[in-house]
C-alpha cells in the first residue's frame, strides 16, 4: 500500500514460510484480560483521535510521498482488495458499479469530488459487508482505510495510469483462513540469495561501481556524499531500467534518513522500496523498518500492520531469520500493550521459524527475547525455561557476550524469588562466559553484581 493506511491488521498466519503451524484453541479469558482488553479498545480509540501527530508532537507522515496520490490508483488498490479478499461474483459486480461511476467522474475537466467520495464510501461499506459476514464478527476495515485515504491529498482527475500496489496482502490475511497459506515453497533466487545476506550488486558495471561507491560514503557515515551518491546512482538505476536497483537504492537511503532521525524521508524511502522491488526479501527489510519508525512513536496500529507485512514477505521469500525477527517484534509491541494471548501466540510462532534455521544463534536469541517479554508479563517460571533453552543455544553457537547476558537475565529472576544462592551460581557462569568476550563494561557490571551478594 502506498502509505501504510490499512485495510488492517487482523489475527492472521501471513503465510508462515509455508509451514504448518496450527493456532492454540482460545482458553477462556480470566476478568482481568477482559479489563485489559476494554482498556486497549480506549487507548486505540485516542490513538485514533490523535493520529496526526507523534507523541512528540511532529506532525505524523500519513501521506509518505509527500505528493498527491492519484484516483487511478485509488482505484486500481480498490479492484485488488475486492479480488484479494476473494469475493463472489455479484460483489464484483456490485463494487465495479461504483468504482464505474468514480472513473466516469474522475474523467471529467473538473470532478466533483463528493460524488468520488460517496461512491467510494459505498463500494467500501460493499467490501466489508461481505468481510463482517465471512468472519462472523463485524469489520470495517475497507471503509477505515478509505476514510484515511480522504486525509490525504488526492488527485480526482483521472490520468489514466497505474502503479503496483500491495494492498491487497493484509486484507487477504484477514479473512483467509491459515491453511489457504501453505502452498508448496518455492527456491531462492541469486537476488533473493544476495538480498537475504544483506547483499545486492548491480549487474551493469558503471552502475556496479556507482552503487558500491554510495555504499562506501554510507559505511563510513558521510551521509551527504552518501546521499548525493545513491541519488546519482537511482538516475543512472532508471535511465537503463534497472528497476531493482532503483529499489534497493530506496531502502539505503531510508536506512541513512533512518539513522538521522529524518522520520518522514525514511518512511518514504521505505515505502517506496517497498512497492518498487520484485524481491521480497526486500520488501521484508522494508516494511519491518517501517513498523519499527511506528512502535518507536508509540503508533500501534501502523506498526502491526507493517510487522505483519514483514512476516509475510519474509515467508514468501523463505527468510526464516527476517521472519522471526518480524513476528518476535510483533510478540513485543502486544507484550507492551500487555496482550496475553497474541503476546504468546507470536512467540509460538517466531519460536517454531527459528528452529527450523537450525542455527543456534537464531534459537538463543529468540528464546532470549520471549524470556524478557514472559518476565514482563509477569510469568517468571516460563522465562526461567526459555532463558534456560536459550543458554543452551548460546553455547552451542559460542556466543559468549549472550550467554553472559543470559546467565545474568536468570539471575536477577531467582533475586525476585529471594533465592540467593541460586542467583549467585547463575551470575558465576555469567561471570565465566563474560571473560571470554571483548565487553569490558559487562564483565564490570557483573563483577559488581557477585561482590555485592
Amino acid at each position: 500500500m502506498y502509505n501504510s493506511i490499512y485495510p488492517a491488521y487482523a489475527k492472521s498466519y501471513f503465510g508462515l514460510n509455508n509451514r504448518a503451524i496450527t493456532k492454540k484453541q482460545d482458553e477462556e479469558k480470566s476478568s482481568h484480560s477482559s479489563q485489559s482488553a476494554e482498556n486497549n479498545t480506549q487507548k486505540e480509540k485516542q490513538q485514533t483521535q490523535n493520529n496526526s501527530y507523534f507523541p512528540n508532537g511532529e506532525k505524523v507522515a500519513v501521506d509518505y510521498t509527500k505528493r498527491k496520490i492519484g484516483i487511478d490508483q485509488v482505484l486500481s488498490d480498490f479492484k485488488n482488495t475486492t479480488n484479494a479478499i476473494g469475493a463472489p461474483d455479484e460483489i464484483k459486480s456490485e463494487v465495479a458499479s461504483y468504482l464505474s461511476l468514480i472513473e466516469s467522474q474522475s474523467g471529467k475537466e473538473n470532478p466533483n469530488k463528493q460524488i468520488i467520495q460517496s461512491n467510494l464510501k459505498n463500494a467500501s461499506q460493499i467490501l466489508d459487508e461481505y468481510i463482517t459476514n465471512t468472519l462472523k464478527k463485524p469489520s470495517k476495515v475497507v471503509e477505515n482505510w478509505v476514510d484515511a485515504l480522504f486525509l490525504q491529498q488526492i488527485d480526482y482527475k483521472s490520468e489514466k495510469k497505474e502503479t503496483p500496489q500491495i494492498v491487497q496482502t493484509s486484507v487477504k490475511a484477514e479473512i483467509t483462513e491459515p491453511s489457504e497459506h501453505l502452498e508448496e515453497e518455492t527456491s531462492l533466487t541469486q537476488s533473493q540469495t544476495q538480498a537475504q545476506q544483506g547483499i545486492y550488486i548491480p549487474s551493469d558495471p558503471q552502475l556496479k561501481r556507482m552503487f558500491i561507491q554510495a555504499k562506501k560514503y554510507a559505511a563510513i557515515e558521510d551521509n551527504e556524499k552518501a546521499l548525493y551518491a545513491f541519488q546519482n546512482t537511482k538516475d543512472y538505476a532508471d535511465e537503463i531500467g534497472d528497476t531493482q536497483t532503483g529499489a534497493m537504492i530506496y531502502y539505503e537511503e531510508g536506512r541513512l534518513y533512518d539513522g538521522f532521525n529524518r522520520i518522514e524521508d525514511a518512511l518514504y524511502s521505505y515505502n517506496q522500496a517497498a512497492l518498487q522491488s520484485e524481491d521480497n526479501n526486500v520488501k521484508a527489510k522494508a516494511h519491518l523498518s517501517m513498523g519499527k519508525i511506528y512502535d518507536n512513536y508509540v503508533k500501534f496500529e501502523p506498526a502491526v500492520n507493517h510487522y505483519s507485512a514483514a512476516a509475510s514477505f519474509a515467508g514468501e521469500a523463505d527468510n526464516l531469520k527476517l521472519q522471526t525477527q518480524a513476528l518476535s517484534d510483533l510478540a513485543q509491541i502486544h507484550t507492551e500493550r500487555y496482550d496475553k494471548d497474541n503476546a504468546y501466540m507470536f512467540m509460538d510462532m517466531a519460536s517454531v521459524i527459528a528452529e527450523e534455521t537450525n542455527e543456534s544463534k537464531v534459537k538463543g536469541i529468540i528464546s532470549s527475547k520471549s524470556a524478557k517479554m514472559c518476565e514482563k508479563l509477569g510469568d517468571n517460571a516460563k522465562a526461567l525455561n526459555l532463558y534456560g533453552s536459550s543458554s543452551q543455544s548460546f553455547t552451542e553457537a559460542e556466543d559468549n557476550e549472550n550467554l553472559a547476558k543470559n546467565y545474568r537475565s536468570a539471575a536477577d529472576i531467582m533475586f525476585k524469588y529471594g533465592n540467593s544462592a541460586k542467583a549467585k551460581k547463575l551470575l558465576s557462569k555469567a561471570y565465566i562466559a563474560a571473560q571470554q568476550t571483548d565487553n569490558s563494561e559487562l564483565k564490570m557490571q557483573i563483577t559488581q553484581e557477585l561482590a555485592g551478594l
